[in-house]
């Protein structure tokens, strides 16, 4: 009897495990199947493409196991004199050269998506502006996720994504979540406070995957 209840439990336990990691790997091995690495092909971008990395900064660990996604840094592509820039938080607000910000990524690989409406120009008001480790709205800084989804909202109306609180992102108890919660405190970000992850914006209906 002992061991049936033994392998009843164990294999409910088996089941949540499955229902709970399988789609966070499907998910992870999608994104890994569309990355690109190489050059891109300027003619073939547009103004107001997203382009997303595996960033290689200190806090990418973190975003990633909080997020469970290796889609850990995003910024949005404009023209300036017939060139191509990424419009990014990164310490501070600014415009990047495409292939700079490429080279910054994790063995160069990135993905472009494209927004499902029509975009002629971003106006980038928010240049210059502090980098935002406490990850907050209306604070006077921007981190890179909050700027698409405040410039999109803010210029076209379009709410790419919905915010989620910073406990949602929370869901295992594992060594690594206890570290993330230690980073999280360390900086006086609040559980219940509301943020926007780089694949939240990745995932948003709004947006279509392009060919380069």
């Amino acid at each position: 009897m002992i061991k049936k209840v033994f392998r009843i439990s164990l294999w409910i336990v088996l089941g949540i495990v499955l229902v709970t990691i399988a789609p966070i790997l499907f998910s992870l091995f999608a994104e890994q199947a569309t990355a690109i690495q190489k050059n891109p092909d300027y003619k073939k971008l547009k103004e107001g493409d997203l382009i997303f990395q595996t960033s290689t900064s200190n806090q990418s660990s973190f975003i990633s196991i909080g997020t469970q996604s290796n889609v850990t840094h995003c910024g949005i592509i404009v023209f300036r004199n017939g060139q191509p820039y990424v419009y990014e938080a990164s310490r501070t607000v600014k415009l990047t050269p495409l292939m700079l910000f490429i080279k910054r990524g994790k063995e160069r690989k990135y993905w472009i998506k494209r927004p499902k409406f029509e975009i002629k120009k971003v106006n980038c008001k928010y240049l210059h502006m502090p980098y935002d480790l406490q990850f907050k709205f209306n604070n006077e800084k921007m981190y890179c996720s909050e700027l698409i989804y405040i410039e999109y909202k803010e210029q076209f109306g379009i709410e790419l994504c919905k915010p989620k609180k910073v406990s949602d992102y929370l869901i295992f108890g594992s060594k690594y979540i206890t570290k993330l919660k230690n980073e999280i405190k360390k900086r006086g970000i609040i559980l219940e406070q509301e943020a926007i992850a780089p694949v939240d914006v990745f995932n948003s209906e709004y947006l279509q995957n392009i060919s380069l």
